[in-house]
């Protein structure tokens, strides 16, 4: 976990265009504090998860927390494609859910070495 200190340079980092105390973010972020009609516990998640990373993120909320809170429903609200992937397959792994497979799977097999191991470059 990251110190007080740590966590309020993390969420002004993410808040910098807002003149709010970032203990009062992290309350909200938490649910030990309600917040405003813009600074909602969704919002302020959705924030620090298009700023910062997942490490950081990880380090300010801890696992179980994260595991709880870290819902499709707050996945889908994400605006970046990309980030909502990420998400999407962290919440799979914290939830012990089925992860897609690597791409070496029995049906692509085959196709993938046809095409690593193919004449064409050897042939005359």
């Amino acid at each position: 976990m990251l110190s007080k200190k740590e966590i309020r340079k993390k969420i002004t980092f993410a808040f910098w265009d807002y003149n709010i105390n970032p203990e009062d973010i992290y309350l909200i972020a938490v649910g030990k504090k309600k917040g405003g009609s813009f600074f909602t516990k969704e919002k302020v998640l959705i924030r620090l998860f298009e700023r910062l990373s997942w490490y950081e993120i990880l380090d300010m909320f801890g696992k179980e927390f994260l595991t709880k809170n870290l819902t499709p429903k707050l996945i889908k609200k994400i605006s970046k494609a990309d980030i909502r992937k990420k998400y999407e397959f962290i919440r799979k792994i914290l939830q012990d859910k089925a992860l897609p497979s690597s791409g070496w799977s029995v049906e692509n097999r085959k196709r993938l070495e046809a095409s690593v191991l193919s004449n064409r470059w050897y042939s005359a």
